[in-house]
Formats: structure tokens, C-alpha cells, sequence
């Protein structure tokens, strides 16, 4: 009887859950990451009002959540931590009102992580006095594992960078293929104690995660190292994925050269390598938000490439005010579009501005944050240079820097992808690069006579190589006023057409699509 009973209920529960956790008539994507600057209006209107953003992966995925929605071929789910404070910030909200409105966009697929490591947070990576990154990585994950997977039983779980490195091993445990993009060099790492003290139950799939030490013995004696051996997030991510890429083709290739073995750490390259033998690996390359357009942006004085000698002239007058730099109208003007840190090579600019200027007749200016010690040297150089201007960052007036500035300047170490060297180009403003990464992959050598390229490429990141960019600039800003335009007008029409996410959609949709295949 008791058998009969239970086989009853047995039965009923799997009705029920197959009701809960319906197959849909399309596909369905769970996209995890922890930023997004917009959602598409197809979303909901209030979905704009969870958006957030620490870097470019906020851009990234707001253009790809664009994109696939537009194409109608999936079930569309995307999961971030709700930022209590940043949406009292924009409407004003109560506390109950941000709770009804995170009820209603699980209707339209958007998930917020309701969780105090976020509540109090406007800055995706920034650390707070209770809650450490690491930590806040844990509490997103742990909604994700604990809850979504099973609710949602996403066709493919697509995964961003190390804080959701555990979601992938979570997902191959539960019979669901993952995908992780990696779009920067970075991880962190925890033991089994201090995840499982998260909430979150490693041992359910610890089998598919990258340990520090000894990971074959790991399984068996996991009591031994539960509280001292660490489990790397990024490793364990590309270890476990069923597809793995990096965001442009070049750093791939460079990643399993092994060409960076002082930044990048030995787990992480031993992964990378494995899954490109695997053929498990691909390169596709990031894209310009849309909206990246001087037709129609807020805080520059609008143009297209038909007005946009006359117009760049009236933002350089505009910018040189704000910026405090001499308004000379036909000053070659240099401007550095990248945070102040190692990955961007900024010692080079820093170490090099005063001399640059001395040999050359040109303007630089920063609108930037970083290293403090860098930003206190440039704020030193700010004073004692004429030509030579740095601002904190704020987004109006970095805008305003591509739309009014002849170059922009980026001598990258190293570079995933980069987006200011394909933005700046939709301004007429040509890139000064190092051929690294997405860099290579977007910046083709001027070839005025030939009408091809966009930019001026340099192969090493020192003094020497910095310099030829620079001058090779200088050249071109030399030649005639009409050759110039025509150069310029041609490389705003190529740089739309080239460089755009729905691309870049397209070649997700396609490893969506063979994953799904797999099923």
C-alpha cells in the first residue's frame, strides 16, 4: 500500500513539475552577468530601471540582449543582482515598490538576485565594508544554482566572466550546456568550506571544478581539503563549459601561445589550451552599442560624415573649454579613452606626455580614472603642461573627448577585445593602437593612396613604438584638408557597416544553436 502511494505520488509530482518547468516552443537561454546598461523595449519598460554598469561587459550584454531578442528564436532569460540603491536612485522607489517591480520582470524573463550584498551597491565590482567582491560573486551564483537552473531548465546557460565561474560546473551536473565568455584576465578563488558556508552545495558537482592543488585526489579525499584547498572560479568555469570564448579572435590565439605568461595565471592557460584542442574554442569579437552614434548622442554637438569636419571643429572648441586646454582650432588633438591601469600601458603616456610635447605640436587630453599614483602625476603634468589636460572620468565628457578629439590613444599591453578604437571611428576619430588582441583585429594600418585602413598600429608597447604611432598621426593630419575628409568619411561608413553587435550576435546564436544541437 505504502509502495502504491508513493508511486502516486511519484507520478504526480512529475506532472507537476513538467507543468512548472514547461518546454517551451523555442530554445531558451539563461544569460547570466552581473552588469547590463539597458534592456531592449521589448522587455518592459521598467526593465531599464535595473540596469547597471562597472565596465564594458554592461555594454556587451546590453547589445547582445538586444540583438536576440530581435531575432524572436529564443525563450530570453537574463539573470543580474538587483542594486536596491541604484533603482531608488532613478524612480524613486520604495522598498515594496522595487520588490512588485522585480515580480514583474520575472514575467518578462529578468531575474534580479535579491540579496544584501547588493542592496546598497551602484558599482558592480566595487568592495563595500560588509560584502567583498568574492562574496557578492557567491550570493549572485548561489540564486542561480539553487534556484534557476532547475526553474527555468535553460537549453544553454551562457556565463561572463569569473563571477559566474561556478555556474557551469553547476549546469554539466544538472545535464544543462553552458557556454563562458571570458572578457577579462581575472579570477578568484575560494575552498569548498567557504562555498558551501555560501549557501551553495559544491559538493554536488565538485567533480567538474579546478582545484589549486592535487584535483584528481580532491574527489576522494575531500574531507582532507574542504577547508584549505581552493577552487579557482575562471579555471573551473572553462574546465567545465561546453563551449568557451574570448571576445576577438587574436587574444585566443595569444592566450594559447602562451604570449602572456606573466598575467595570465598557469590554471587558467592550462584550460584555455585544453578547450582549443577540444575545438571547443572560438573568438568572436565584441561590437559598438548601437547607440554609439554623433547623429544622436546626448553632450556633443551632432554631425554625420557629411558635417563632420565643420562639426568636429565646434566639440574640439567645446571640449578645449571644459578641458582647460588653449582653444587653437587646428591643434592635433590626442585623447586617451581607457581607464589608468596596467592592461592599458598608461605609464607610457604618463612617463612620455612631456616630451611629446615638447617635439611635437599637439594637445593631449585624459578624462579618466585608475591608479591613484598615476592620476596624481597627471594631475601634477595637468598643472605644469599648457597642452596637456587630465579630468576624472565622467561619461558626458568622455563622449565629448571622442566626438571632438583628432586620435585616440591605446598602447595596450595586452587587449580582449577593446571598444573605444571601433567607437571613435563613428566620430571620425582615428585610433593610435598596438597590434594585441581585439586591437590587431580592428585597427588595419592607413593606407592612404589605397583608401584602406583606419588607424595607426604599432607592434611594441614602449617609447619607440608609442612615438611612431604618434607621428605616423601627425602625418596624416598634415596632409590636405580635402584628402583628410575623404579618408575620414570613408572610415565613419566602414566603421558601422564592420563593427556592430548584431554580427556578434549572430555567431553567439550559431554556438547556441550547436549546443542546443548536442541536447
Amino acid at each position: 500500500m505504502g509502495s502504491r502511494t508513493n508511486l502516486n505520488i511519484n507520478e504526480e509530482l512529475d506532472k507537476e513539475y513538467r507543468k512548472v518547468t514547461r518546454k517551451s516552443d523555442k530554445p531558451k537561454i539563461l544569460l547570466c552577468t552581473p552588469e547590463i546598461t539597458e534592456l531592449p523595449e521589448g522587455m518592459g519598460n521598467a526593465a531599464n530601471l535595473v540596469a547597471a554598469k562597472g565596465g564594458g561587459l554592461g555594454d556587451i550584454s546590453a547589445s547582445l540582449v538586444r540583438n536576440l531578442n530581435e531575432s524572436g528564436k529564443y525563450e530570453l532569460h537574463i539573470v543580474l543582482p538587483k542594486y536596491d540603491n541604484k533603482i531608488k536612485n532613478i524612480a524613486n522607489f520604495t522598498n515594496k515598490q522595487i520588490d512588485r517591480l522585480a515580480i514583474v520582470l520575472q514575467g518578462k524573463g529578468i531575474h534580479l538576485v535579491n540579496d544584501s550584498a547588493f542592496s546598497y551597491l551602484t558599482d558592480p565590482y566595487a568592495s563595500s565594508k560588509f560584502h567583498s567582491p568574492v562574496r557578492r560573486s557567491l550570493a549572485f551564483q548561489r540564486y542561480i544554482i539553487n534556484n534557476l537552473l532547475d526553474w527555468i531548465q535553460p537549453d544553454v546557460v551562457h556565463c561572463n566572466d569569473w563571477m559566474t565561474g561556478l555556474i557551469p560546473a553547476a549546469a554539466k551536473a544538472k545535464g544543462i550546456k553552458s557556454l563562458f565568455t571570458l572578457h577579462n584576465i581575472f579570477t578568484e578563488k575560494q575552498t569548498l568550506k567557504e562555498i558551501e558556508m555560501s549557501g551553495i552545495k559544491p559538493m554536488e558537482f565538485a567533480e567538474y571544478l579546478y582545484f589549486e592543488e592535487f584535483p584528481q585526489e580532491i574527489i576522494k579525499n575531500w574531507e582532507r581539503y574542504f577547508e584549505t584547498n581552493k577552487v579557482d572560479f575562471t579555471a573551473s568555469a572553462i574546465l567545465s563549459c561546453d563551449y568557451f570564448n574570448t571576445v576577438s579572435k587574436t587574444f585566443l590565439q595569444e592566450l594559447v601561445n602562451d604570449e602572456f605568461p606573466e598575467i595570465v595565471p598557469r590554471p587558467i592557460f592550462n584550460v584555455i589550451k585544453e578547450k582549443y584542442l577540444q575545438k571547443r574554442a572560438k573568438g568572436i569579437l565584441n561590437a559598438p552599442n548601437d547607440t554609439i552614434n554623433p547623429k544622436v548622442l546626448p553632450h556633443i554637438i551632432n554631425f554625420n560624415k557629411h558635417t563632420v569636419m565643420e562639426k568636429k571643429a565646434e566639440n574640439k572648441k567645446l571640449f578645449q573649454k571644459k578641458m582647460n586646454l588653449p582653444p587653437i582650432p587646428d591643434i592635433p588633438l590626442f585623447f586617451w579613452p581607457n581607464r589608468l591601469y596596467y592592461q592599458k600601458s598608461p605609464e607610457l603616456l604618463v612617463d612620455n606626455a612631456e616630451y611629446f610635447l615638447k617635439k611635437y605640436r599637439m594637445q593631449i587630453a585624459i578624462v579618466a580614472n585608475g591608479d591613484a599614483g598615476l592620476e596624481k602625476k597627471l594631475e601634477q603634468l595637468s598643472a605644469k603642461l599648457k597642452h596637456l589636460s587630465y579630468h576624472h572620468f565622467e561619461e558626458p565628457l568622455s563622449i565629448l573627448g571622442k566626438a571632438a578629439s583628432d586620435f585616440i590613444m591605446m598602447p595596450s599591453r595586452y587587449e580582449p577585445c577593446g571598444l573605444p578604437q571601433m567607437e571613435a571611428p563613428r566620430f571620425g576619430t582615428l585610433p593610435i593602437v598596438r597590434a594585441t588582441g581585439g586591437l590587431k583585429d580592428t585597427v588595419e594600418q592607413l593606407d592612404v593612396p589605397n583608401n584602406k585602413g583606419n588607424g595607426f598600429v604599432f607592434q611594441f608597447p614602449d617609447k619607440a613604438g608609442f612615438e611612431y604611432g604618434i607621428r605616423e598621426a601627425l602625418k596624416f593630419y598634415e596632409l590636405p584638408f580635402e584628402t583628410r575628409k575623404k579618408q575620414i568619411q570613408r572610415i565613419m561608413s566602414e566603421s558601422k557597416r564592420k563593427f556592430n553587435m548584431k554580427n556578434t550576435a549572430k555567431e553567439y546564436m550559431k554556438i547556441y544553436d550547436f549546443l542546443i544541437g548536442e541536447n
